[in-house]
């Protein structure tokens, strides 16, 4: 092998290198030095100096990365092809903030050629990164450009399966007899696993199989993320360091067996509204369960807009400002964009196109009761038609073609998820749309209960004080509260706190982030006060509050978090207050009868006995403890005494 040494000779303050090699050696024992080479060495110190240093340094980067990232061969591989396009993707984004900052055009092709090479790498690459391609997709708080969210929406329910050979022999493995299981199509697949439909002793059920590799991918590709945010983005890496935690929690089917039969229990008051199917049978990698039909809510918005636009084109009998915006087809574009497409339907015809227009962004749908009015004229419209159709022996149609009552829909999720945080302490972290089914009886399916977070009750009382706050608008005590929680900063900026936590629990709206976007501002949030920890029992709350604000802007029902928590928030203050009094009286019952005078001794004391006062802190044990510990006290006797 060839081999190839560096000496550096310092002589006379004068930096002189002696490159010597096999080959070198021999030439210089037929007479000296390779012509030029040793010339080139010391007229350049400076150059191999650098030279040097680079060498060295990527020598160490490459092992600092190695350690960082688990030290596994294929996990750095990994790495580095991630790295290879969000690297070069960063610092265009970063040009383009610098010297072009108002030019649409670039940023709307830099955004299309980007979204569209992301989405290609985390096919490619599978793991976690489809957990961020679907965070992309459903637009979680407000931080990704619509044509990103637009692209990633395939990943919401169509990341490509693998072979149902591999589905078996995981099955097969966690122990269960391939003669009790029939494995039908596959329902969806993600990031961890893939869903079947099938049957479990004869009886129809979904299968949900983990991929025998994801675990040690998911690990690695949580590390390689936050490696990259410490570079790019420091203001993500406390967040991204609770959900590597949250996360890992993820890769055993038997949690999620007890998670989802729990919350299944939490929500039977919800019976008329939401639906969660049971669990039957689990193993580690294995989750047979019920199944129900429906279709995945993304999906199904999808053809309700398409199904029902020129029933609304044609709608003319509701007067309202907000109604009149719907019936022109303006909440449609919004709507519509938010998951991949719009439908304008102001002009003759319909046409259902790839959209990046955000001129609607502000547009509010109509409310609850609007859609209830429209909903019921189209079904009356149905069931005549179906009458006429009964006389012609055609078909009839169903209820499945009635439009979805969006307000309604994101008024239950709110009050559905709000129940569970703050009522139950034991909540789904991870409400995107692919995660939610539209039953054919109308009601919402919930569904994936992989990343279940307990919070305990003095979790519960803080963050219920904060929705408080929030709502009654009071900066001072939303500062108090978030700091007093565990977020922490550089320069203690309070007035920046009470931003933070108005962004990532209620609103992103433009009056909160300066009038910038959300992510310029928690950029420069970073610049003023860098993050240097968060609240971190509340990191999977936030992740709920912007996923769910995400689905409402696409659906044209953005919300205000902490309204629609507050109820839930003050019943948890009032249990407080409630608890708190009914220890104060207890503590009370405990203490001894007052006497007349401010000094008593307890029957048996005696000279060297114990007293009792109204500053003892006795007063708060039980009485009649008490008076056995100080007559034992008082009846002992030797060195042991009063030990």
């Amino acid at each position: 092998m060839f081999r190839s040494t560096i000496r550096i000779n310092i002589r006379r303050g004068v930096s002189r290198a002696r490159v010597s090699s096999g080959r070198g050696i021999a030439s210089r024992r037929q007479g000296g030095p390779a012509e030029g080479s040793a010339t080139w060495v010391e007229e350049n110190p400076v150059k191999l100096s650098i030279a040097f240093g680079a060498v060295l340094s990527s020598y160490l980067g490459f092992q600092h990365l190695k350690s960082e990232l688990g030290g596994t061969t294929l996990g750095l591989s990994r790495s580095l092809s991630f790295y290879s396009l969000a690297i070069p993707t960063y610092f265009r984004y970063k040009y383009l903030q610098s010297f072009e900052p108002t030019s649409q055009p670039l940023w709307d092709a830099l955004d299309t050629e980007a979204s569209q090479r992301g989405l290609e790498k985390i096919l490619e690459l599978r793991g976690f990164y489809v957990k961020t391609g679907q965070m992309a997709a459903t637009n979680i708080g407000g931080a990704f450009p619509r044509i990103w969210s637009d692209t990633m929406s395939v990943l919401q329910d169509g990341v490509p399966p693998k072979p149902s050979d591999i589905v078996m022999q995981t099955i097969k493995k966690d122990g269960f007899n391939l003669k009790d299981i029939k494995l039908g199509e596959v329902l969806g697949s993600a990031s961890i696993g893939q869903v079947h439909s099938g049957t479990y002793n004869n009886s129809p059920c979904v299968l949900k199989v983990q991929y025998p590799e994801v675990q040690e991918q998911f690990s690695n590709d949580v590390k390689t993320l936050l490696v990259f945010c410490r570079f790019a983005q420091p203001e993500h890496v406390p967040g991204l360091e609770e959900i590597e935690r949250q996360f890992s929690t993820e890769f055993d089917y038997r949690k999620e067996h007890v998670h989802q039969n729990t919350i299944r229990d939490n929500l039977k008051e919800f019976k008329d509204r939401v639906y969660i199917p049971e669990a039957y049978v689990s193993s580690k990698n294995v989750l047979i369960q019920e199944r129900v039909n429906g279709v995945k809510l993304n999906v199904a918005l999808k053809e309700d807009y398409v199904r029902n636009y020129s029933k609304i084109k044609r709608l003319n009998f509701v007067q309202s400002e907000k109604f009149e915006g719907f019936r022109q087809g303006f909440i449609f574009k919004n709507d519509i964009e938010g998951l991949g497409y719009y439908a304008d339907v102001s002009k003759n015809g319909t046409e259902i196109v790839p959209s990046s227009d955000s001129s609607s962004d502000d547009f509010r749908g109509p409310s609850k009761e609007e859609m209830k009015v429209y909903i019921n004229a189209v079904d009356f419209r149905r069931r005549l038609g179906n009458a006429f159709r009964w006389l012609t022996g055609k078909e009839y149609v169903g209820r499945e073609v009635l439009p979805i009552n969006h307000a309604e829909m994101m008024d239950t999720l709110l009050e559905v998820t709000a129940k569970s945080i703050f009522l139950d302490g034991y909540f789904n972290g991870d409400p995107h749309p692919g995660n939610i089914l539209l039953l054919e009886d109308g009601r919402l399916g919930l569904i994936d209960f992989g990343q279940v977070k307990a919070l305990t009750w003095e979790d519960r009382v803080t963050l219920s004080e904060m929705i408080v706050a929030l709502v009654e608008d009071d900066d001072e005590r939303i500062a108090d509260i978030i700091i007093r929680a565990g977020y922490k900063t550089k320069r203690g900026d309070r007035r920046l706190a009470a931003k933070y936590a108005r962004i990532v629990l209620d609103s992103n709206d433009k009056k909160y982030t300066d009038g910038k976007h959300v992510q310029m501002f928690m950029e420069d949030l970073q610049k003023k006060d860098p993050i240097q920890d968060l609240p971190r029992e509340f990191v999977m709350v936030s992740r709920v509050s912007l996923m769910l604000r995400g689905l409402g802007k696409a659906i044209g029902q953005e919300r205000s978090v902490a309204q629609a928590w507050v109820g839930h928030a003050r019943k948890v203050l009032k249990m407080e207050e409630e608890r708190k009094a009914e220890l104060k009286r207890q503590e009370e019952a405990r203490r001894p009868v007052a006497r007349s005078h401010s000094r008593d001794r307890i029957k048996g004391g005696g000279e060297g006995g114990a007293e009792v006062t109204s500053t003892s802190p006795w007063r708060y044990m039980n009485l009649e403890h008490n008076i056995a510990i100080i007559k034992k006290k008082n009846e002992c006797k030797g060195p042991s005494c009063g030990r």
